[in-house]
């Protein structure tokens, strides 16, 4: 026959797993709800039970919190089940159909409230229930657990069934799940934690089948980094989440990048999240205040990837033009463009490449930190260049995408070590 948990709203059974329990169900628990009974029966033996157990208001209150309050039960009804429903029976070899015509939320709980009342099991109801007596009762002992249906109910969540039965109980009557067969079975141990276990795959589940949120200095890192995924890999964007500075009114920086992941660290916030930090002495010195926090598994901090072309490039400094390696010290994501992009047309120095100019002095690392001249015109002309890609596509060859994808791939990356 197999071993059950079981649903119970009162001494009405609600629902029944088979060999588990379902982690949807769990999810209207907490540990701090689990109770273990004993007690002994009439031949002297010793019996327990095994039960999460609370009161029908508090698992009311929890499911609103969850979004399935009575408001979107009603909506969630409304909207995946027809008005009418045809019920075919043969009587003497000749066939008859109904058609009931108002298949409402408030009818189809008048009618489980009857199957509640009656407390007599599914299959005894069921056989002597004849579709002339109450079609909309027969409809639902017809369809108690038929697919996406529960009680007649059609929903994509069991939850929103149960907040619909729950209006036909009393705030202070029992709600439990008792899994004593399963215990009983050995599909689980006494020790097991079931509801942490549940919510725990529930989560991992989620969070696999979630996006990635992307975060950036700022709102130009974003837009190129999305706008460049884009177009050169348009089947995978899709699984990631841009921060968007623009409609939350961020700031954006170094040290703000560092404000947001400490704040996401304090929520406990369990999406997988890549924070993507410039190449620079800024970034290094923001990434500081990280080193003293248990940074989760779920949060990776990254920085832009090292440059060849960085190696020796043209660097404006008090004693005019140099070369230096500005990998690690002025590398942003302009760098990244493409050394095509970055040709020096407009201004009037002596080097083949737009330069850096130093600007300011970490004395904690003892580091300068550099940022490349005409930013916003190097943002603007990689912009035109991906727009024009649409209906100049032979232009992608001539481009380089090396930093580009260098940088996309180490976001593809991010979770796989």
């Amino acid at each position: 026959m197999g071993s059950y948990a079981s649903l119970f709203i009162s001494s009405f059974e609600a629902y029944s797993c088979k060999s588990y329990i379902s982690p949807t169900l769990m999810t209207l628990f907490r540990e701090s709800d689990r109770k273990q009974l004993s007690w002994t029966d009439g031949d002297g033996e010793n019996r327990e039970s095994f039960k999460y157990i609370n009161r029908v208001g508090s698992i009311k209150l929890r499911l609103d919190i969850m979004g399935f309050n009575l408001a979107n039960t009603i909506d969630e009804f409304t909207s995946k089940n027809d008005s009418h429903f045809y019920i075919s029976y043969s009587v003497d070899d000749v066939w008859n159909e109904i058609l009931y015509e108002n298949y409402s939320f408030d009818n189809w709980l008048k009618a489980l409230k009857s199957i509640v009342n009656a407390q007599q099991y599914y299959f005894e109801l069921k056989e002597s229930m004849k579709p002339n007596d109450d079609p909309i009762l027969y409809h639902i002992l017809n369809e108690h657990e038929d697919g996406n249906s529960l009680f007649g109910f059609k929903c994509y969540d069991i939850r929103y069934v149960i907040r619909g039965v729950l209006e036909l109980f009393n705030d202070d009557e029992q709600f439990y799940i008792d899994f004593s067969e399963l215990i009983d079975a050995g599909y689980y141990s006494e020790e097991d934690k079931i509801c942490e276990l549940s919510l725990q795959n529930l989560a991992d589940d989620y969070i696999a089948n979630e996006k990635i949120i992307i975060l950036s200095e700022g709102s130009s890192d974003i837009t190129i980094i999305k706008r460049t995924m884009e177009y050169l890999y348009p089947d995978i964007v899709g699984f990631y989440s841009f921060m968007d500075f623009y409609q939350s009114n961020a700031s954006g920086s170094a040290s703000s990048l560092v404000a947001y992941i400490k704040a996401f660290i304090g929520s406990g916030i369990r999406n997988r999240i890549i924070a993507l930090f410039d190449n620079d002495t800024a970034a290094d010195e923001a990434i500081s205040a990280l080193n003293k926090i248990n940074v989760p598994s779920n949060i990776r901090v990254l920085r832009y990837p090292y440059l060849e072309h960085c190696n020796e490039y043209p660097t404006i400094g008090p004693h005019g033009i140099g070369f230096t390696n500005i990998n690690g010290l002025a590398c942003s994501v302009e760098m990244y463009l493409g050394c095509d992009m970055l040709v020096n047309n407009d201004l009037d120095y002596p080097t083949k490449l737009i330069p850096v100019q130093w600007k300011g002095y970490s004395q904690g690392l003892k580091k300068y930190q550099g940022e490349i001249l005409n930013k916003e015109k190097l943002h603007k002309k990689y912009i035109h260049f991906l727009d024009d890609l649409n209906e100049n596509p032979e232009l992608k060859e001539k481009h380089d995408w090396e930093g580009m994808k260098a940088i996309i791939m180490m976001i593809f990356n991010a979770f796989n070590r």
